[in-house]
């Protein structure tokens, strides 16, 4: 009997579609920064302006990877309570076999 429970709850589970072919945002920091050269970079003004923008690409990119980690670790924690859930359901349905086999 448990046998059959647990193959009807894999076959659920394996015509769930889990990948949902959502596509993966790239970072939209530009203009990225290019190396003026030697010469240019000794102008005071130019330099600054380059390391301004040297700055916000920097800024830009680590918002970035700071948003996706947020994101990664909101379908961590939704990816967990889901097996919470699994977990909890099957020992409620396996409990249940265990005691239908005792009467």
């Amino acid at each position: 009997m448990k046998r059959i429970i647990l193959a009807a709850a894999i076959l659920a589970c394996a015509t769930t579609p889990f990948a949902q072919g959502t596509e993966v945002a790239k970072p939209q920091c530009d203009p990225k920064p290019e190396y003026p050269g030697r010469l240019v970079m000794q102008s005071d003004s130019r330099a600054k302006v380059f390391n301004n923008e040297v700055k916000r690409y920097a800024e830009c990119m680590k918002k970035f990877v700071s948003d996706r980690q947020a994101a990664t670790r909101e379908n961590s924690d939704a990816a967990n309570a889901a097996i919470e859930e699994y977990n909890g359901v099957m020992k409620k349905i396996n409990a249940a076999v265990d005691e239908a086999k005792q009467q």
